[in-house]
């Protein structure tokens, strides 16, 4: 169980440090009561059904005074400045559904009041035209900087988170100052030691000399035509020399590889096959046999009815 905690928690966490602080308005104030919250449900978790977790975390986290109680929020509210002007109650039917990204249903359930009471609080908490129509593009445009804003928390703000967790888990809450966010601080800097000004003072300096570089060798490619054209003032022809003879591809040795009776011509006259007597007697029937293309072939071909019928007799004369 203590390992489906917290995957919940770790699944969760970004988004309910994100609505503590948008709610309270203000991150340690946040992350304070999101502590006791983490701590409060690990507790409780094992007694309670897995589909009500959402609900009774949210409802848990709400139970913290600096929730309950929120403060005014600054006009840019990270990047959310629709909600700098809703007060608490209307802020967080916004944050249940937009943040926490439960059901109307759900969220009702979490504040304890129905579900068309929520629907109302919703309904007049959402951006209005000026003709008192909802706006629904000014909607999902809270919704998206919402979660871009979630998603852009920085590391020393979820290594706190993650710290959080691992002490709810062990039934803890730890002083936030265990975990401490890096403030950035804004220093002036003077204009005279600014990083723009030094690399302005040493670029353009720079650049020339390195266009005057590049105009030299330019320059020098161009010296031996100048030299050779001063030099008489004509433009000399040539014709050029006689035309050699491809190089053969192989040379007299390697071409005779390429012979087709390559093998028999390397062999020698003592092999075995020129004193065979078998072989002389079998050449021998061979060349006797072998048909005469000096006889008349078309002749041979009729057949001996024509030949009877070619011959006279006394009857015929």
């Amino acid at each position: 169980m203590s390992s489906a905690v917290a995957a919940f928690l770790r699944g969760v966490e970004r988004r309910a440090a994100a609505f503590a602080q948008w709610q309270c308005g203000d991150i340690d104030a946040g992350d304070a009561a999101l502590a006791v919250a983490m701590t409060e449900f690990a507790r409780l978790a094992t007694s309670t059904p897995f589909p009500d977790w959402p609900r009774r975390f949210w409802a848990q986290l709400l139970t913290s005074p600096a929730l309950r109680a929120p403060a005014a929020l600054p006009d840019d509210s990270d990047g959310l400045p629709a909600l700098a002007g809703l007060s608490g109650g209307p802020r967080v039917t916004v944050l249940l559904r937009m943040v926490a990204g439960l059901a109307e249903h759900e969220a009702a359930t979490v504040l304890g009041v129905t579900r068309a009471t929520y629907r109302l609080g919703l309904q007049r908490a959402l951006p209005h035209r000026e003709d008192g129509s909802p706006d629904p593009e000014a909607w999902r445009r809270i919704a998206d900087a919402a979660q871009a804003a979630i998603r852009a928390l920085p590391p020393d703000r979820l290594a706190r988170l993650a710290g959080l967790r691992e002490a709810a888990l062990r039934g803890q809450v730890p002083p936030l100052r265990r975990f401490p966010l890096q403030r950035a601080v804004a220093e002036d800097i003077p204009a005279d030691v600014a990083p723009g000004r030094r690399r302005a003072r040493w670029l353009w300096p720079a650049q020339a000399v390195v266009l005057l570089i590049m105009l030299a060798a330019l320059a020098m490619t161009w010296r031996d035509a100048w030299q050779a054209g001063e030099a008489d003032g004509t433009i000399r022809i040539e014709a050029l020399p006689p035309a050699a003879s491809p190089a053969a591809t192989f040379d007299d040795e390697i071409a005779l590889l390429t012979e087709p009776d390559f093998e028999l011509l390397v062999e020698s006259d003592t092999s075995t096959w020129r004193e065979d007597p078998a072989f002389y007697a079998w050449l021998s029937t061979r060349i006797e046999t072998l048909p005469d293309d000096t006889r008349d072939a078309h002749l041979e071909d009729l057949p001996d009815a024509a030949d009877d019928a070619l011959e006279t007799t006394d009857a015929d004369l």
